[in-house]
C-alpha cells in the first residue's frame, strides 16, 4: 500500500526516486487525474537529477497552447516494486498521472491532513 496525505486541497502521494551512485530519495507529488500519463517534473529537476532523456512528444497544454515536450526515463520504487517510467519534462510543481495508479484502488480522506492510500486490487 501507498500513503498520503491531503494538504491545502491537494492529493500528495511521495515517490521514491533510485539515481545512479545516490541514495534513494522521495519527492512528493500532486495526484493529476486528468492526464493519463506517468510522472512530470519542472525541468530544473529532470536538469538537476540528470534523467536521460528518451523522446519527445506535442502535447496541448492547459493553457490550449501546443508544446514539444521532452520525455525522460527515471527509476523509482512504486509500492516495493522498481519500475522505469517516462518522465515529462513540464510544469512547475511535480504531478502524478493515471497510469501508474492503474490496478490501484485510490481512497482519499477530502481533509486537511485527510490520508490517502493506494492499494493493489
Amino acid at each position: 500500500m501507498i500513503s498520503g496525505k491531503v494538504i491545502d486541497g491537494r492529493v500528495i502521494i511521495p515517490v521514491v526516486f533510485r539515481l545512479p551512485s545516490q541514495p534513494d530519495f522521495s519527492l512528493d507529488f500532486v495526484i493529476d487525474t486528468g492526464f493519463n500519463d506517468h510522472l512530470t517534473l519542472p525541468s530544473q529537476a529532470v536538469s538537476t537529477m540528470n534523467l536521460p532523456l528518451y523522446s519527445s512528444t506535442e502535447a496541448r497544454l492547459a493553457d490550449g497552447n501546443q508544446a514539444l515536450l521532452a520525455i525522460h526515463l527515471a527509476t523509482i520504487l512504486w509500492d516495493g516494486i522498481e519500475k522505469l517510467v517516462p518522465v515529462l519534462a513540464t510544469g512547475y510543481k511535480p504531478l502524478l498521472r493515471t497510469s501508474l495508479m492503474a490496478g490501484y484502488h485510490l481512497e482519499i480522506d477530502f481533509q486537511d491532513n485527510g490520508l490517502v492510500s493506494l492499494e493493489k486490487l
